[in-house]
């Protein structure tokens, strides 16, 4: 399915009636649908979140042309295939025409996914889209982690619904608005993870859900196995885990909170520190592109910190904060939420030293 293609299915379920849009590309990948009006236009622009200084440039150029009325004229148009309108169920009746923006998933992702923002009755939404039973089973467990943590946890978003064709699946939440965090700024974020550690006592790290997963990615090889054996030694007290909390998964609010979005990977009595770790080392990896002994090194430093330190003591962790890194390399692997082949091989050899033994 090709990304105008994917683009007609969100509209011909949310907005059939939808005459045109207007796409934003980035090295030749359609990211981002963006309707002819100027107000939803600016809302679905905002969907996109990008890091890197070039693509902030370009979200820049196009915000002027939203302020200018321009962006109909100098963006390149979106073939939008006529195909037959799909209801979902429970219908979505009150969807205003010509408000829907649609930003298209990554290329990479297993399963074609999408996110759409449009006015219902008046009210600003976001919806997740994904496709297929592998899609489906997707959405269905974020639907559940959000519905089971909304009354345990800050910082989580309510469901207003979730909704089924046959072969597709919408997830619908409330449009979040909210300043994105900048890079190095981690306190406010640290203290969410601070409200999500819970009055369990400790436990042994192989106790937790996460370690099956752990196990996986370290017993292939030898040294792994003994990374494995300095792990397995952890006692430590279960967290509210989000699974994906990266920088750009949070959004300050007017009140000064944090608002937590992508719940697909979260669940209750998870395994501490590895939120906080993938905090620092997605930015390290991804956003400054550091090889990985360099972004190893980068987290490990952040992590001793004074105040992630105490975090991470509170919860557990003892010791150099390279063990913490280590589980949440190794469990991110086993689990197939990403390839850290690289980085996980060269957290194993650091772990090779005596004072891990």
């Amino acid at each position: 399915m090709t990304e105008g293609e994917t683009i007609s299915r969100v509209l011909g379920m949310l907005d059939p009636e939808a005459v045109g849009m207007r796409g934003l590309w980035r090295r030749g990948n359609l990211l981002l649908g963006l309707p002819a009006e100027r107000a939803a236009a600016a809302r679905a622009l905002r969907l996109y979140q990008p890091q890197r200084w070039l693509a902030r440039g370009m979200v820049a150029a196009v915000r002027g042309l939203l302020r200018s009325g321009l962006h109909g004229r100098v963006l390149r148009e979106v073939r939008i295939t006529r195909a037959t309108a799909v209801a979902v169920a429970p219908l979505l009746p009150g969807i205003e025409c010509g408000t829907c923006g649609v930003l298209l998933g990554s290329p990479e992702h297993r399963v074609r996914r999408a996110i759409a923002s449009y006015r219902n009755a008046g009210v600003w939404e976001v919806a997740k889209i994904s496709f297929g039973v592998e899609g489906a089973g997707i959405l269905e467990q974020e639907a559940r982690a959000l519905t089971e943590l909304q009354l345990l946890a800050d910082g989580v978003p309510p469901v207003l619904g979730l909704h089924r064709t046959a072969d597709v699946t919408v997830l619908r939440m409330p449009y979040l608005s909210g300043r994105p965090v900048p890079p190095g700024a981690y306190l406010a974020a640290l203290c969410l993870l601070d409200s999500w550690v819970t009055d369990r006592p400790p436990q042994p790290i192989t106790a937790y859900q996460e370690w099956p997963a752990i196990v996986a990615a370290l017993s292939v090889s030898a040294p792994g196995r003994q990374a494995l054996a300095c792990l397995a030694r952890e006692t430590l007290r279960p967290v509210i885990c989000h699974g994906d909390f990266a920088r750009w998964n949070l959004l300050r609010t007017s009140a000064g909170g944090l608002m937590v979005l992508d719940w697909e990977w979260g669940h209750q009595d998870g395994l501490p520190g590895i939120d906080l770790v993938h905090y620092f080392l997605q930015d390290a990896r991804l956003v400054k592109r550091l090889a990985p002994a360099a972004a190893i090194a980068a987290t490990r430093r952040e992590l001793q910190r004074p105040e992630c330190a105490a975090y991470l003591a509170t919860t557990g962790w003892t010791g150099d904060p390279l063990l913490s890194i280590l589980a949440c390399l190794a469990y991110k692997q086993g689990a197939g939420h990403q390839d850290h082949t690289e980085v996980l091989a060269a957290a194993v050899m650091m772990t090779g030293v005596s004072e891990f033994r």
